[in-house]
């Protein structure tokens, strides 16, 4: 039974996951501060705590079991938080079970019943019994309420949620549901407000944007036309995208639009096409190159990142190496790349995963070897080149220095006197650290 609490009642969320979790979080904030219910000033000092979940690697499901483990610990020696939820995608893959010992929580919603969640968290205070609400609903589309200035400075926006492609590794379709349009005049209006509150740069979010098809009248294309028209709108940027859907049609609406960002998080998951057909990604190894050849014809300042797994089942060295090839040719400027493992529901569960663990690590390992080495020489081009950057805040270290952040996605830290986010600056790159730049500040022309 939960137990009595006094108001008015503190709930925080810890997010876990995607920029996808981000925004759901937001907007479940607006929710709940909407029906009352008062944000915590930390998670730790909330009475209500909710755990925004991923489902999308093992690895972060166990973060996320383990910080309940501590979570449980802290709330039997008296302290907080009193209530704990899980949602997102782990309420939508474990449902009921986590309300069991010894998971033991007191709520579970999944994604597309964030609006219930203030009359089920007043009905279990109330009541003292915990409910499990999952199941995926067309009508679920919510909006995040406006900051003037949000973290990196780009206010975040969903335009669809859940996926059509059924990539035999990805629990997303399970998760997140089959492909579901927000509407264009939803979208709009959503970063109209955003503009009115003094944002200048969106990015908009689905499980695939560039999928995006409004009865069949709209694809991603035009909305970026339509978004681009709104007024006091600087920036627009997007994630994440699918190959197959990276058609000529928009990455010549890309080059057109000086508001669209020239940067592009494109998934490759593998150079192999042997691989690719086993993962059911719909394009090959020549036509994922082709896009991006034409993208960079297009758009000669474009950056690319990229996804990759390594120790896909049945994945041999000849395979790996040709995603090491790939990764040379295209010169991304950052990879996020992972040891396959597999997930429960998804198609790929059912191969066998018959490459050892040992392959898999020394695998991952040489490839992040090899993108060390690709972005070392990528970076060394820019130095002393200028360039023109939007501030997001102040930086950690150095002292005086200020975080900014470049059209085509690139990190630079910049010292100066003062400044505000969305400050816009000119600086000349003088070194690099990982994938952050060091420039020194340019005097403003007169």
């Amino acid at each position: 039974m939960a137990p009595a609490l006094d108001r008015p009642l503190a709930v925080g969320i810890e997010t876990f996951g995607c920029q996808m979790n981000v925004y759901d979080t937001a907007a479940i904030f607006g929710l709940l501060e909407a029906a009352g219910f008062r944000r915590a000033a930390r998670p730790d000092l909330a009475d209500i705590l909710l755990l925004n979940t991923c489902s999308v690697r093992e690895h972060a499901e166990q973060r996320v079991l383990s910080h309940l483990g501590e979570l449980q610990r802290r709330r039997r020696d008296g302290g907080r938080p009193r209530l704990i939820g899980i949602v997102g995608c782990m309420a939508e893959r474990l449902g009921g079970a986590l309300l069991a010992p010894p998971r033991g929580v007191d709520l579970v919603v999944g994604v597309d019943q964030y609006d219930r969640l203030p009359a089920l968290l007043q009905s279990l205070l109330d009541s003292g019994s915990g409910e499990t609400v999952t199941g995926h609903r067309d009508d679920a589309h919510y909006v995040a309420p406006p900051e003037a200035y949000p973290t990196n400075n780009s206010h975040l926006v969903s335009i669809h949620k859940g996926c059509d492609y059924r990539c035999t590794y990805c629990i997303v379709p399970e998760t997140r549901g089959p492909q579901r349009e927000k509407s264009p005049s939803r979208i709009l209006e959503e970063i109209r407000r955003i503009v009115s509150s003094g944002g200048v740069e969106v990015t908009l979010l689905g499980q695939n944007v560039t999928a995006y098809r409004w009865q069949e009248e709209l694809d991603f294309a035009g909305l970026l036309d339509l978004v681009a028209g709104v007024e006091g709108l600087q920036r627009i940027r997007f994630l994440t995208g699918h190959p197959r859907d990276l058609s000529e049609r928009l990455l010549r609406t890309m080059a057109a639009q000086p508001k669209i960002c020239p940067a592009l998080h494109l998934p490759m998951q593998s150079g192999s096409d042997r691989i690719l057909r086993r993962m059911k990604r719909l394009y090959s190894r020549q036509e994922y190159l082709a896009r991006v050849d034409l993208a960079r014809e297009l758009m000669p300042d474009l950056t690319l990142s990229s996804d990759f797994i390594v120790g896909f089942p049945g994945e041999t060295e000849a395979d790996f190496h040709e995603t090491l090839e790939v990764v040379r040719r295209v010169a991304y400027d950052q990879l996020f790349s992972f040891k396959y493992s597999p997930r429960p529901g998804a198609p790929a569960a059912r191969l066998r995963d018959d490459v050892p663990a040992e392959d898999k690590k020394r695998r991952l390992n040489e490839l992040m070897a090899v993108q060390e080495e690709v972005w070392a020489g990528v970076a060394r081009a820019q130095l002393g080149r200028v360039w023109r950057a939007s501030l997001e805040g102040r930086a950690r270290r150095p002292a005086g220095a200020w975080k900014a952040r470049t059209a085509n996605n690139r990190k630079v830290l910049v010292r100066l006197p003062d400044g505000r986010p969305g400050d816009m600056v000119s600086v000349r790159i003088t070194g690099f650290h990982s994938t952050t730049f060091l420039g020194e500040l340019l005097p403003k022309a007169r």
